[in-house]
């Protein structure tokens, strides 16, 4: 559901002037913009093909009334080394959503709703995450020492499990059982039954080992002028040329040569970057076949498919945050920021449980947290329907990564893969997104320097 929304990122649609390039870049998110950036500086001949009619990938940061809401990916933080590296590269600030400071949380119970401090609330959820993550005796520190290497022990230890089994483990009860519950399916987007421990695990390192830390890189800080400001930046530094609105339907490799079929024209390269989401990969026809367990690897599709919408609330909520367990359709609200003093709210949900076409349905959703609130208007992307996406951030189910990671990080030359769904650390975000396409881009500069 974008309909109407204006972006920064959609440009004016254009062809290609050139009918060949050393290298074609599939898809415009922040991995192909990278890598078009890291590939262009280097005097290289350039092109980016993008099916959508704008640059972001999952990131879309909608205008509308002289406002700016982030749809798509949000937020980042210094604990993010790749995404802090490029805004200070090319000076964009920050700003805090208010719930990264927030005053209280209410949680909704099976009992009803209930609202205590934030202070209060966060020692129960980090008791229960703690716990929860302690899988090694030493809080995650030992087993998950390095969350950037995935070692065949840890996938052997940890990667059969859902995040279901886990908890099922957990002596929590109350209000720490139902904070727990509602955080993990948050993160998954999910059933938690569907959604691998190992992704938990992985992503409870990469926080620095507590519910607070970690809780900071997921949701406090924004890109002041918003995520398309980076693309767009990302992009002027490629030299590029782009063209929008092309879907790719096939890639074809014959003598070392390489003819990209898009929507209304073909090209040719010497290399090419696939940076196109894990779950669309299957949607590209590769001539000749890839081999066979990356061919079974593109057939794959991560398990997240949550729903993430704005809304424009008619009184001021405060710095506030909302959990509720799975199975509600609302796992987390919070509020973003104020505007004309009424808040913003953010809402996630697992599994497209909310008709985002419907401001009744989303209200009525809200008031489970506040009562008798009103929705003045909603903004969001089904992004589970975009046949460019099919899903939203990355998460694997049990078993998964063990099967698919290393043959997606396994590049096929002249073909070279590049997303954040298989990133070795910040897997999913634009962080992750950022360093895999570097390193795509520096695997196709290494082989074409090699020709």
């Amino acid at each position: 559901m974008s309909r109407g929304l204006t972006s920064p990122a959609a440009l004016p649609a254009k062809g290609l002037p050139h009918d060949d390039y050393d290298v074609v870049v599939i898809g415009a998110g922040f991995a192909g913009l990278t890598a078009a950036r890291e590939l262009g500086l280097r005097g290289l001949r350039v092109a980016i093909i993008e099916a959508r009619d704008r640059i972001g990938g999952r990131t879309f940061t909608a205008e509308q009334d002289g406002q700016k809401f982030e749809v798509g990916g949000t937020w980042v933080h210094w604990g993010q080394p790749y995404v802090w590296n490029e805004l200070h590269r090319y000076g964009l600030d920050t700003t805090e959503s208010v719930s990264g400071t927030a005053d209280s949380i209410s949680l909704l119970t099976a009992e009803g709703l209930v609202t205590d401090s934030a202070q209060a609330m966060g020692n129960d959820l980090d008791a229960a995450l703690s716990a929860y993550c302690n899988v090694d005796g030493a809080n995650g520190r030992v087993a998950f020492a390095n969350p950037h290497v995935d070692s065949d022990n840890l996938l052997s230890d940890f990667d059969g499990q859902s995040l279901t089994d886990r908890f099922r483990e957990m002596p929590v009860s109350g209000r720490q059982r139902d904070l727990l519950l509602s955080f993990i399916s948050m993160n998954a987007a999910t059933d938690p039954a569907k959604g691998g421990l190992y992704d938990q695990l992985r992503w409870w390192a990469l926080g620095d080992y507590s519910a607070d830390s970690l809780l900071k890189r997921l949701g406090r800080y924004k890109i002041a002028k918003g995520t398309s400001a980076l693309a767009l930046a990302l992009l002027k530094d490629s030299n590029a040329d782009l063209a929008l609105a092309e879907p790719v339907s096939s890639v074809e490799t014959v003598d070392g040569k390489v003819r990209i079929q898009a929507k209304s024209f073909s090209v040719g390269c010497k290399a090419v970057v696939v940076a196109v989401a894990m779950n669309v990969l299957s949607d590209i026809d590769f001539v000749p076949k890839l081999p066979e367990a990356r061919s079974a690897a593109h057939r794959e599709r991560h398990v997240c498919a949550g729903t993430k919408f704005i809304a424009r609330v008619d009184r001021n909520v405060g710095a506030w945050v909302g959990f509720a367990p799975y199975p509600n359709p609302l796992t987390m609200v919070v509020a973003d920021r104020e505007v004309d003093g009424k808040s913003v709210l953010v809402g996630f949900g697992p599994d497209d449980a909310v008709d985002l076409r419907d401001i009744r349905v989303v209200e009525a959703e809200l008031r489970k947290f506040i009562p008798e609130i009103n929705v003045q208007e909603v903004v969001a992307h089904d992004w589970t329907h975009d046949p460019y996406a099919k899903g939203g951030w990355t998460w694997f189910s049990p078993n998964q990564t063990s099967r698919v990671l290393a043959t997606l990080q396994t590049q096929a030359p002249p073909l070279f893969f590049a997303s954040t769904d298989w990133a070795t650390g910040w897997r999913g975000f634009i962080d992750g997104a950022i360093e895999d396409g570097i390193r795509g881009a520096r695997d196709a500069l290494e082989f074409l320097r090699s020709q």
